[in-house]
């Protein structure tokens, strides 16, 4: 008589054990999920033709799908001299763009102040604000150090003031490259 109690434990134990495995296995996803930090910016709309034949002609921007376009806002904007090209600075956008895809990106640095450095500016990698056309438009809203503007050859952009990531930066590429127009502002 035993026998059939004993029997009846062990299915009942291993159906638990399963479905502890099976439960365990789901909740890790969910905590996965959780726990990424979502991507934030500051603005994201679209910007008028105008506009934007404005940018593609004093920024050389041709017939790349998207522009990226590093600011460094006015000195006394920030808390250093960040108006400098140096080879420092030009080594560190190097690593941060080696990894993300720009693929179809055109990649510029523009300088609020760059009049401070108009021997090392090139106009094909490093820009002045020409007429302040980007502060006034863009980067006077939030002042900070840097910024950055991912913008589509449609007009649609995404902007952010700040410290930014490679990964905040990959996330406006790939949502500008597909035309994914933002709903909302996060902060």
């Amino acid at each position: 008589m035993q026998w059939p109690v004993v029997i009846h434990m062990k299915k009942t134990i291993l159906q638990i054990l399963i479905g502890l495995t099976i439960l365990s296995c789901s909740s890790t996803k969910i905590i996965d999920s959780v726990n990424e930090k979502p991507i934030t910016y500051d603005y994201a709309d679209k910007i008028d033709s105008e506009k934007l034949n404005f940018i593609k002609t004093n920024y050389v921007w041709n017939n790349e799908k998207i522009l990226i376009l590093n600011y460094r806002q006015p000195i006394n904007s920030c808390h250093f001299d960040n108006n400098k090209i140096t080879s420092e600075s030009k080594k560190w956008q190097k690593e941060f763009y080696s990894k993300i895809n720009t693929d179809d990106c055109l990649n510029i640095e523009v300088l609020a102040n760059g009049e401070r450095v108009k021997e090392k500016l090139d106009n094909i990698k490093y820009f002045d604000d020409k007429n302040d056309f980007l502060l006034t438009n863009f980067f006077g809203r939030k002042k900070s150090c840097f910024g950055v503007l991912v913008i589509n050859n449609e007009g649609y952009y995404i902007q952010y003031n700040g410290h930014y990531s490679e990964k905040q930066v990959a996330k406006y590429i790939e949502n500008l490259k597909n035309k994914y127009v933002l709903q909302h502002r996060t902060q």
